[in-house]
């Protein structure tokens, strides 16, 4: 991974190109702050890597300037279950709430695609926590927008049928490669869903016979937009 260091010289401000993607942040002049600033490490990570493992100690606070990183759950069978992701413009939230808490990391994380992300000794993270406002403020208002995320993921898993969950993952999928055919296998929706690929692929060909999708190997044409809107919507409504 290549690292580079953040700048501020002479009290004027050479920020670097990572700040942009958190205007909140770019906007404050804490001393506690700008000492974090400047220690910050650039990192750069391949597509397919896990970033953190169950049970780690946790030494920075990762900010996401670029690229994704999926945070999920795992159990001793293999089963996963995508808890949320963290994009471009986001801190790491697992980072943050291991660190906030003083414990080890209660989940795992790997990036999507390539990664860049700056890295702030957790040290230096509790001095901006305890002296900065502004900082504090940012972070705490970042923990209530996730907390939010976390909260309709455990409404889904606990009360909506996986059919329906189903439609509405592949509709986010659809939108976010904005493309009629994505390239997913039946495995990574059910690691999405935390259920068994066979239980995916018996509901994929259900929705193809309601035609919504086309099914090709490893992957999904969307035939009908209206028809598979429609059941998304009665998955969160």
């Amino acid at each position: 991974m290549g690292e580079k260091s953040g700048r501020l010289e002479c009290g004027v401000s050479t920020e670097p190109e990572w700040l942009s993607a958190f205007p909140a942040l770019a906007a404050i002049r804490d001393e506690a702050w700008l000492k974090a600033l400047l220690a910050a490490k650039e990192l750069v990570i391949p597509p397919g890597a896990t970033v953190v493992r169950h049970g780690d100690p946790c030494a920075n606070l990762f900010l996401i300037w670029h690229g994704s990183v999926r945070v999920y759950e795992s159990s001793d069978r293999g089963r996963e279950i995508v808890l949320y992701r963290t994009g471009g413009g986001e801190p790491c939230i697992l980072t943050l709430i291991t660190l906030l808490a003083g414990s080890d990391y209660a989940a795992e994380a790997m990036t999507e695609d390539e990664v860049r992300a700056v890295a702030i000794p957790a040290e230096l993270f509790r001095n901006a926590m305890n002296a900065s406002e502004a900082f504090r403020n940012f972070i705490m208002a970042t923990l209530a927008r996730r907390l939010g995320d976390v909260m309709r993921t455990v409404e889904a898993v606990t009360f909506q049928h996986l059919d329906l969950r189903l439609a509405c993952l592949l509709g986010q999928i659809f939108e976010r490669n904005e493309s009629n055919v994505i390239s997913v296998t039946h495995e990574d929706l059910a690691r999405e869903l935390g259920t068994t690929r066979v239980f995916v692929s018996r509901m994929l060909k259900q929705l193809e016979r309601m035609g919504c999708i086309l099914l090709n190997y490893g992957q999904i044409k969307l035939a009908s937009p209206t028809a598979l809107a429609w059941l998304a919507r009665d998955s969160v409504a």
